[in-house]
């Protein structure tokens, strides 16, 4: 049974950690899409600054979204070493 459990919690601990990956490298594409597109129709300092708001917001966006996901890697980890240490027995001489 716990090496079933272990599996699985050691199956969500990498899809978390995989997860925060992917949220912290990959942009989002269409973030600052609609700035973009204004100040593209209408260049202008106004819908510039608008625009470089939007691209300097959407770091903070994806740490935003990914701190859930790395406060679960977190919270799997404890019980996975916790598994992993009842698992490894003493050898007995």
């Amino acid at each position: 049974m716990n090496h079933t459990l272990y599996r699985i919690l050691w199956l969500f601990e990498a899809m978390a950690v995989v997860a925060v990956a992917f949220l912290l490298t990959i942009p989002i594409q269409d973030h600052a899409m609609r700035e973009f597109k204004e100040w593209q129709r209408h260049p202008s300092i106004q819908t510039e600054r608008a625009f470089r708001d939007k691209q300097r917001e959407e770091p903070l966006l994806r740490l935003t979204i990914a701190a859930p996901f790395t406060a679960a890697a977190l919270l799997l980890a404890i019980p996975l070493y916790r598994l992993k240490r009842k698992q490894q027995r003493p050898i007995n001489l």
